[in-house]
């Protein structure tokens, strides 16, 4: 599988003189990978896997979600720490989570109902994006506390100069724009060194989400 910026160029591998299969997806650990690395519609067919209890009304609504967040959420969020949230990603994902809750409580799109009434009559939030960045700086802090090679990737530089076009957005530089969002803008620099420092990261990431002293 090729991902790129632009169309996939056709790519020859071979092993021992037998040619490797070019494909557009495949299945990693229960994740479906494809070119565009969505896996929303693998976490789709779960939730359908699961109809007769997600939307059984017999249940109550907090049944049901944590139903949801056991089995379904999971699916969805695998791999996620090391996802590029950019825009377009986080209108699937939030239109994604939104699927979920309006499928639950039997709300068809031709009724009209805002995203706001729908949680309001399933008594949640959203949470999706915030669990997934929670999970990216546990992941950041673990792989520069470990020091081994996953930390040279992130901190290291490639010598050249960069292919023609739109600048790819930088895992480290888009999960410092959401920290920014939250109101504690940080130098990447200034994030590396806290880090190291288990006891001020996970400080660092009860304030931002508003649980911290």
């Amino acid at each position: 599988m090729v991902v790129s910026k632009t169309e996939s160029p056709t790519c020859i591998l071979k092993v021992k003189d037998q040619r490797i299969k070019q494909v557009s997806s495949f299945n990693y650990l229960g994740s479906l990978i494809t070119e565009d690395a969505r896996c929303i519609a693998l976490a789709k067919s779960a939730f359908s896997k699961l109809d007769k209890i997600l939307k059984n009304n017999a249940l109550s609504i907090e049944t049901r979600i944590r139903v949801l967040n056991c089995y379904v959420v999971p699916v969805l969020m695998y791999g996620s720490e090391a996802w590029s949230i950019k825009t377009d990603i986080k209108r699937r994902l939030e239109s994604c989570e939104m699927w979920f809750f309006r499928r639950m409580m039997k709300i068809p799109w031709t009724d009209k109902v805002s995203n706001d009434d729908v949680l309001s009559r399933a008594n949640v939030n959203r949470k999706l994006l915030r669990e997934i960045r929670v999970k990216q700086l546990k992941f950041l802090g673990h792989i520069l506390r470990k020091d081994g090679f996953e930390n040279l990737v992130l901190t290291g530089r490639i010598e050249g100069t960069r292919s023609r076009g739109r600048k790819r957005v930088m895992w480290l530089s888009n999960l410092k724009d959401w920290l920014k969002e939250r109101g504690a803008e940080h130098k990447a620099t200034e994030l590396l060194e806290m880090a190291y420092n288990r006891e001020l990261w996970h400080d660092m990431i009860a304030n931002v989400l508003g649980y911290g002293t």
